[in-house]
């Protein structure tokens, strides 16, 4: 009975020190968190307005996503692939905010959309506006996946193997999308 519990305490002892080391570990990752957001904030914020064209949605979900890598930090494997995870993050919580932008829009009379939409900025001359517009209209009719890459790529100024990792596909495919959609808007711009 003796050895039994002499057994018991050092099973408990280990575990608790086993209980103390992940403890140790995980606020040692928690404490990194912070330099990794300092690192990617700029880039999380472009990454967010160049989906949604608006400062301060932008902001909302760029700080959105760093909330949400925080809480999920520690579930993180590979701590040096915590850039691309987090450009996901937000490039997928920038589309679920555009989605549910446009929904709104839909929802709203065609006179309130037509009066927001003469709000743009007003030095720039008629032409350059019309012209605007209508690459934002060719870009628009583009399909998803290739709006999508060129958005990253021209947009948020990312090379293709960023793209391939916010995307999910591989870089070569990202090139080849790319290449696409820049011939597509060439061809509609003429």
């Amino acid at each position: 009975m003796a050895g039994t519990v002499g057994a018991q305490a050092a099973w408990r002892s280990r575990a608790c020190m086993d209980a103390l080391i992940a403890r140790t570990e995980a606020d040692e990752r928690r404490a990194g968190f912070g330099e990794r957001v300092a690192a990617n904030q700029r880039r999380v914020f472009q990454i967010a307005y160049g989906v949604l064209g608006n400062s301060a949605d932008a902001e909302d979900v760029a700080q959105e996503a760093f909330l949400r890598a925080y809480q999920k930090f520690p579930s993180l494997r590979e701590a040096e692939k915590f850039r691309a995870w987090v450009n996901r993050i937000t490039f997928r919580l920038a589309l679920n905010r555009q989605r549910g932008l446009r929904r709104r829009l839909t929802r709203e009379t065609a006179w309130h959309a037509a009066g927001t939409g003469e709000s743009v900025d007003g030095t720039r001359n008629a032409e350059e506006r019309m012209l605007t517009e209508r690459l934002r209209s060719e870009i628009a009719v583009l399909p998803e996946k290739l709006r999508r890459v060129l958005q990253l790529s021209i947009v948020d100024d990312m090379d293709a193997t960023d793209v391939g990792e916010v995307l999910g596909i591989p870089a070569g495919t990202v090139r080849s999308r790319l290449h696409t959609a820049r011939k597509l808007l060439l061809e509609a711009m003429k």
